[in-house]
């Protein structure tokens, strides 16, 4: 098919000369061009190398069906909200981490005092950014400030610290969502037994230092 268009080029190049005027003396010089075109062509195109499919460059996560069915016992949220968490589930599945956060973003247009959809931002931005990005932790603190008497934006923010390695630094926010958690609330143990973890990781992490000398242990 190639070839066909240069050879259309070859004879409207023609047609264009004679409409010209121009002496058919220098016509062997534009013919020389094309000839010259027509080899670089040859040369720089091969017509038989193989396609190379490109694969997109996405990471799909893994969502963990028990924190969706923890998420929603803390949060119990609207239709709409659901609606919306599900979408960006499906999003983080596929590998569009951008794709979850502009959803989320859109929704937040039409309901910015939304305390869930302000955590659910947060701790996908988290996932995107790879750690505790200055716009994940806007997210967060807006979502605490909505809903101060809640668990979930504090817990989730715990979540996003652990994903990020800092597991130290999840004990306060756990700590607070555990404080502000109903004592008969059935996912409370779930909220002390991750506490309890993150000490028991301390005191070996204590420990380790100890026995190596570390000069970050306690007491030196």
């Amino acid at each position: 098919m190639n070839w066909v268009i240069l050879l259309l080029v070859g004879i409207a190049t023609t047609g264009l000369l004679w409409a010209l005027g121009v002496s058919r003396r220098l016509w062997t010089i534009a013919g020389a061009a094309l000839m010259l075109g027509a080899a670089g062509f040859a040369a720089q195109g091969p017509r038989h190398l193989t396609g190379k499919p490109v694969a997109a460059n996405v990471e799909p996560i893994v969502i963990d069906p028990g924190m969706v069915a923890f998420r929603d016992a803390v949060f119990a949220p609207s239709p709409a909200d659901g609606l919306a968490l599900a979408s960006a589930d499906a999003r983080l599945r596929e590998g569009d981490a951008r794709g979850a956060i502009a959803g989320l973003a859109r929704d937040l247009a039409a309901r910015p005092d939304d305390a869930v959809l302000w955590t659910a931002l947060g701790y996908t931005l988290a996932l995107h950014d790879h750690g505790l990005s200055p716009s994940a932790k806007f997210a967060f603190r807006r979502a605490v400030t909505l809903a101060p008497g809640t668990p979930g934006p504090a817990f989730f923010l715990g979540m996003a610290q652990v994903d990020a390695g800092d597991v130290a630094a999840a004990r306060p926010a756990w700590a607070y969502a555990l404080s502000v958690t109903p004592a008969n609330a059935p996912y409370r143990p779930d909220i002390a037994e991750r506490i309890a973890a993150i000490d028991q990781f301390i005191k070996m992490a204590a420990v380790r230092r100890a026995l190596s000398g570390d000069p970050r242990q306690t007491g030196r």
